[in-house]
């Protein structure tokens, strides 16, 4: 049976750290991993996650210091892309590889507000 799981935003503790939240807080449901900053905030995907993910999607490449974009516009572009991910309904592929579950055994849906910043 598929698991529905809805995302309202995605949030950045770095530049290389990101996570989905529903309702203010991070989603803790299975499938998704919660990893820990150093200070104790949770996030869900970071450089070593993006780099897996990127082989699936290029645009989700982890950022490095070589990077021609700034941290802060890396975050934005990352939090577009995932946005427009999300909705097309290609992220739950990359998902299910990601953590090695059934494909479609989980859908993500987005239950936000629509940012005009990630209208294409």
């Amino acid at each position: 049976m598929k698991k529905t799981i809805f995302v309202t935003d995605i949030s950045s503790i770095k530049h290389n750290h990101f996570s989905f939240k529903n309702n203010g807080d991070v989603i803790l449901e299975k499938p998704f991993k919660i990893k820990r900053a150093p200070d104790g905030s949770p996030y869900h995907f970071d450089k070593n996650d993006l780099a897996i993910m990127s082989r699936f999607e290029k645009d989700l490449a982890p950022h490095d210091e070589k990077d021609s974009l700034s941290k802060t516009a890396y975050i934005s572009k990352m939090k577009k892309e995932f946005y427009h991910l999300i909705r097309a309904g290609e992220m739950d592929t990359i998902l299910s590889t990601l953590y090695g579950i059934e494909k479609d055994s989980i859908e993500l849906k987005w239950d936000g507000a629509i940012n005009h910043e990630f209208k294409i």
